[in-house]
Parts: structure tokens; sequence; C-alpha cells
């Protein structure tokens, strides 16, 4: 087959006078419920409500340009997450490609990068979220503008979102998986029906004349440009989940990865809808300074209706919030299964088989970090900072993940040449596209930080830590994969 030399025998695994690793309930997740999984992760609701104002701010129409720009990148980095976890099915996705295929401290290095991405995509979806919700409820009379406005409650009430959204995480998979197909299929419905409102506006509600420069143009400013790409990576992430759901699917090397790329391919087509008619029929200025860009735009066409789009958008707030802690919460298991962090975090709830230590410390650091927000001076500026942060390093994770595809493909080219005097199953393909998606979103990332010296310093520091998790990894006996690893390149095991 071409295989490198297998892999030691894990310290970690069970043997005499030691106890088997914690593993995840297996057999949980079928196909149709990962494909949900990844698209509701994406929220394409919550992801326009709450990223478009931003990049328009940046980029002005072109923030469609953006999204048409980022997309092959995003598309080539699902291709290679289905490649990776075909070969390495593993609740540390990431982190543990990082760790095989290249080493353990590059593989501490992306446990960094990965607790940064996620954990940095959290207040971004806290703080809108208790906006949202306070902005439905002003609908109906139940609270005054003045509550609506009011940074202590809209903290208060994100906080209470975080305990929410801890609910089905610590019932479990199945639960988690139900939770967000009804959530999901109500925020379809709901967007769907304001699409075809918004579509049957258009000939007398045009305030921007459909243009091809929203597509493509040459006449923006590149740094802004930039700017807006980095925040397009927080409304085209979320559909890798099914890779760090693997270890629970029931075709762990089959089924995550190809639901990734079908839930990203689903909410981009969404975008390419909903966004030119926001702008076509929305004053920029108006949707640059919006909290809450799609309420704006149903403002502008069907007033009467607003609050029903703050329904929408806080249902895709609700599953975006826990399955982005989903992600994050198995992440910490496999690190405490691997000793990156303490084995409190791999400890598994008796009954219903999660990782509830972790959610707990989720939870609780959501809770801290929505009350330093009563400390800023301006909401939206803290939101924006914090959002483009998390931008920065899942664009980060991204990349890694492509040096590691492009490592991992390399050495088993080689292998392959080396027993074979032939290539088998060397894909060609991945060989040329994982180097090409390293460096774009690298190149994102630089020029994000160049534009911007305030989110270069606040990177700069966050990346601190990161020494601690490459000494620890260094320091790590052996892995404890629950699966056994493939090599890259080799043919996969039957289901």
């Amino acid at each position: 087959m071409g295989d490198l030399p297998a892999p030691p025998t894990p310290a970690s695994s069970a043997g005499p006078g030691r106890e088997a690793p914690p593993r995840l309930r297996r057999n949980v997740f079928h196909l149709l419920d990962l494909i949900p999984l990844s698209t509701s992760s994406v929220a394409p609701t919550f992801s326009i409500a709450a990223a478009f104002g931003v990049m328009v701010a940046y980029a002005g129409p072109q923030a469609i340009m953006s999204v048409l720009f980022a997309f092959p990148l995003f598309l080539f980095a699902a291709l290679l997450f289905r490649q990776l976890n075909i070969h390495y099915p593993h609740a540390g996705a990431s982190y543990h490609w990082g760790s095989r295929i290249v080493g353990r401290r590059f593989g501490g290095l992306q446990a960094w990068i990965v607790t940064l991405a996620y954990f940095l995509s959290l207040p971004p979806i806290l703080v809108p979220a208790g906006a949202y919700t306070l902005s439905l409820l002003a609908s109906f009379q139940l609270v005054s503008p003045a509550v609506v406005s009011s940074i202590f409650w809209q903290s208060m009430t994100g906080i209470a979102w975080a305990g929410v959204a801890a609910l089905p995480l610590v019932l479990g998979a199945k639960p988690t998986a139900r939770f967000t197909e009804g959530f999901l299929l109500v925020e379809l419905v709901i967007l769907g029906a304001f699409l075809g409102v918004g579509l049957l506006a258009l000939p007398t509600h045009t305030v921007n004349p459909p243009s091809l420069s929203w597509f493509f143009s040459t006449r923006i400013n590149p740094l802004d440009f930039a700017l807006a790409l980095v925040v397009v990576a927080t409304i085209l992430d979320g559909w890798e989940i099914d890779s760090y759901a693997s270890e629970e699917a029931r075709r762990p090397r089959d089924w995550p990865g190809l639901s990734g790329i079908l839930g990203l391919v689903s909410v981009f087509a969404i975008y390419l809808i909903t966004m030119p008619l926001m702008v076509a029929e929305t004053p920029l200025a108006a949707l640059s300074s919006s909290p809450d860009p799609l309420a704006t735009w149903i403002g502008g066409v069907m007033p009467s209706a607003t609050w029903g789009m703050d329904l929408a958008v806080i249902i895709s707030t609700a599953s975006s919030l826990w399955l982005t802690a989903f992600i994050l919460s198995r992440a910490w298991f496999a690190l405490g299964r691997d000793g990156l962090l303490p084995g409190a975090f791999a400890r598994l709830h008796r009954r219903f088989q999660s990782p509830w230590i972790s959610v707990a410390v989720i939870t609780s650091a959501e809770v801290g970090v929505q009350l330093t927000e009563l400390t800023s001076s301006s909401v939206f500026a803290f939101f924006s900072v914090v959002l483009t942060a998390a931008g920065i390093f899942l664009m980060l994770e991204f990349s890694l993940d492509a040096i590691s595809a492009t490592v991992g493909l390399r050495k088993a080219h080689r292998a392959l040449r080396v027993e074979h005097g032939a290539l088998r199953h060397s894909h060609p393909f991945y060989r040329i596209v994982a180097p090409i998606t390293a460096g774009g979103m690298l190149a994102i990332v630089v020029i994000g930080l160049y534009t911007n010296v305030t989110l270069l310093y606040v990177s700069s520091a966050l990346l601190v830590p990161a020494v601690y998790f490459v000494w620890r990894a260094a320091r790590t006996p052996s892995l404890a994969p629950p699966l056994e690893p493939e090599v890259l390149g080799s043919e996969p095991a039957a289901p």
C-alpha cells in the first residue's frame, strides 16, 4: 500500500496496570446528522447579521466580492479536511493531524491556535445574541428601548444564552444533533420566506442598482479588502465541525469531511442570494453601521416583519453558539486525553458520555468575557476587535492544516515511489491544492495584521501561551488515538 512505518503503540493505551484512554460514544452521528451540523455551525443567518455590516464598513459593496474571493480557499480547505479525516479520524482533528504528520511541537502550536480560533468565535456570537433577543422582546413591547440599548442587559442576556447553549452539549451528541436539526429547519424556512419578499420587492425598493463591480472590481483599497477577507473567515467556517465529530460518527472515515463540503457549499449559495439583495435594497451607510444588517434590510422592505428576522437570527445564533462550543469541547477533550490539558478535560459524564467539564469551563470562560464587555466604552468596537481576531486565528488554523496536508501528502508520495517504483494513490490534485491553500490563507493573515496595528498587538499577545503547549507537547510520551491511523495517500480502511 505504500504506507509509512506504523506509529508506535501509545503509552496511554490499555495494558497491564494501565487504564484505557477515555473514548467518546461511538456510532452516534448519521450522515443526515452531520450535514445539518456542518450547515448550522456556519449559521448563515447569524453570520450575515453579525459580520456583513463590518464587511461593508471595510469594503463597501465589494464585501460580496470578498466572499467570492475567499470561497475557493475554504473549499480547498474543506477538501483537504476530507482527506485528512479519511486517514486520521480524531476528536482533536486539526491538533491531532499536525501532531501525527508534522510533529508533536507543531501539534502543540496547533492546539493553542484551535483554542483561540474557536474560543474567540464565541464572544462575537454572545454579544449580538443579547442584542437580538432584547430587540425581539421590544418588538412585542416586553422591554423598553432603554433596556435594548443597555450594555448591562445585553451582557446579562448573552450570559443567559451561554447557559442555555451548554444544555444540549451536556446532554450528549445525539441531543445536540436533534436540537440543531430542528433549529436549522426553522431558520431556513424563515430566511427563505424573507428572501422571497426581498426578490418581489426589488423593482420598487432598489436603493443601489445591481452592478458587476460588487462581484469583481479593481477599484478598492487592497488593505481594506484584506480586512474584509479576515472577517469572511468567520462566516465561512464551522463546516469543519464534522471532523471534530468523527469519533462519534457511524462511518468515521467516510462521512465526516463529506458533510463539511456539502455544508460549506450550501451556505455559500445562501450568501450569494442574500447579500446582493441586501446591498441593492439598503443604503450602504445603514448596513455598515447596523448591529443587525438583516433587520435593517427587512425594516426597509417590510417594516412590520422585522421581528420575524430577529427570530431567525436568534435561532441561528443559538445553534451557532452551542456548535462552536461543541468543536472546542471535542478539541479540549482530545488535549486532555493526550495530556496537553489536565485529565479532567477528558472526563465524560457517566450517563450522557459528554465531556461535561470541558463544556463547563467553556461556559464559565464565556461568562467571564461577557462581564469584561461591561468595561468597554463601545460594544461595537469590542465586538469588531474580537470578531477580527477570531478570523485571524481561524485563517491561521486552516493554513496550518493545509501545511499538515502538504507534508503528509509528500511523505506518502515518496513512500509510494520507494515501494512501488511508480505512483499509486498519490493524490496529485491535493498535492497542488494544499500549498496553495496554506500560502493564500497565510497571506491574508499577514496582510490583515499589517493593516491593523491593534490587531497585530492583540494577536501577538494571545500567541504567547502557545510556548507552553509546544513545550508540553514535546514532553508528552505519546498520543492516544482511539482509531488506528492510516497514512495519507493510502487506501482508506473499509468502514
